[in-house]
């Protein structure tokens, strides 16, 4: 059966993830994607090596 997801057919499971989840995880995600954003445009500091 061919995906009725425009852009991403490969991805149906993921996309139905998302659809399900409430607002409030839906939140929790976007928030835990803005710190990632933010990590990786800051540089994600590395431990010190010893």
């Amino acid at each position: 059966m061919e995906s009725c997801l425009p852009l991403m057919p490969g991805r149906d499971d993921e996309f139905l993830r998302l659809a399900l989840m409430s607002i409030a995880e839906l939140e929790r995600q976007v928030e835990r994607l803005e710190r990632d954003l933010s990590d990786l445009e800051e540089g994600i500091d590395q431990p010190d090596e010893e």
